[in-house]
């Protein structure tokens, strides 16, 4: 199996757990809710990828929502909002026509785009960006949530990230996935590469 795969197991089932569901419930979770509500609000046509079958949103500020993450099959129907198609899918070769959707939300998704190496990481989150931008109609919005870490941290996270994967592995962290985060300026300047 490789890190791709592994990664993608381990998040699945963390996501499909009721730890993740408890911690949802958090403060900051709440706070990026309402954010992404501003920017939902009145969009005809969303791509949420990532999700996890999870809406930190209200789905009835938007028309139509497509929902796409790499497990999505295993959740129930029921589970969805009925303007909620949910799809099973890779946030890093969306199977969804160019130029078709008026707005993509990314939420909490980039710091879970990791690989065998840190930089790995950074070359995912630059595909799935690239992604999104091929699937919005022009002038459509990105809309990005994400959690962010300064410079300093992000190189002793590069440099520690062979071991902290090793640590996910074990009961201390309950199959938490691995996962690293990125400087805000660096996602920045991601997402101008391929939008304004």
């Amino acid at each position: 199996m490789t890190a791709e795969q592994r990664s993608s197991a381990l998040s699945a089932e963390y996501f499909l757990g009721e730890r993740y569901a408890r911690e949802i419930e958090l403060d900051t979770f709440k706070n990026i809710g309402k954010a992404i509500e501003r920017e939902v609000q009145g969009v005809e046509l969303l791509l949420d990828v990532g999700n996890g079958g999870v809406f930190q949103y209200d789905t009835g500020l938007v028309e139509r929502i497509v929902a796409v993450d790499l497990f999505l099959d295993r959740l129930p129907p029921a589970r969805f909002p009925a303007n909620v198609s949910p799809r099973t899918g890779d946030a890093l070769s969306l199977d969804e026509p160019e130029a078709s959707y008026d707005a993509v939300l990314e939420s909490l998704l980039y710091h879970h785009l990791v690989g065998a190496t840190a930089e790995d990481m950074v070359s995912n989150v630059r595909r799935a960006i690239a992604e999104a931008a091929r699937v919005l109609k022009p002038r459509g919005h990105l809309i990005v949530a994400e959690s962010c870490v300064p410079r300093w941290f992000y190189a002793i996270e590069k440099r520690l990230f062979k071991g902290l994967v090793a640590l996910s592995r074990t009961p201390l962290l309950r199959g938490h996935p691995p996962t690293i985060q990125i400087p805000f300026e660096l996602l920045v300047s991601l997402v101008r590469e391929r939008l304004e």
